[in-house]
C-alpha cells in the first residue's frame, strides 16, 4: 500500500533567497546577451543561450520566497519580461528581413533566369 507523501516546501530565506534574488540579476545578464546575438544574427548561438536561460529560471523558482523577496523578484521578473519582450521583437524582426531577402531572392532568380531565357 502506498502512501500519498506530503512534502512541505518552505520559503527560502536569509542567503538562499539572497542567491535567487541574484540568480535573477544574471538571468538578465543571459537576457541581454541573446540580445547582443540577436543583434549579431548569431542564430546558431541563440537556442543554446536560451536552453541555458531556461533552465537558470526554472532552478530560481524551484521554491517560493518570502513575501518581503516577493516584492524584490517581482519587480526584477518585470524587467526580464521587458527584456524578453525586446528580444522578441527582435527576432521576429529579423525573421520578417529573411522572408524578404529571400523573396527578393526569388524575385532576382526570376529575373535572371527570364534573361537567360
Amino acid at each position: 500500500m502506498s502512501y500519498p507523501s506530503a512534502i512541505a516546501i518552505f520559503p527560502a530565506v536569509g542567503k538562499v533567497a539572497e542567491r535567487r534574488l541574484a540568480a535573477l540579476d544574471e538571468i538578465a545578464c543571459m537576457t541581454e546577451a541573446m540580445m547582443a546575438l540577436a543583434e549579431e544574427g548569431d542564430w546558431d548561438a541563440l537556442p543554446k543561450a536560451q536552453a541555458a536561460r531556461d533552465a537558470a529560471l526554472r532552478a530560481c523558482f524551484s521554491a517560493p520566497l518570502t513575501e518581503d523577496d516577493a516584492l524584490i523578484a517581482a519587480d526584477k521578473i518585470q524587467r526580464l519580461l521587458r527584456q524578453n519582450e525586446a528580444l522578441v521583437r527582435k527576432v521576429a524582426e529579423a525573421k520578417d528581413k529573411l522572408s524578404q531577402d529571400m523573396q527578393r531572392t526569388k524575385q532576382d532568380y526570376k529575373a535572371v533566369s527570364a534573361y537567360l531565357a
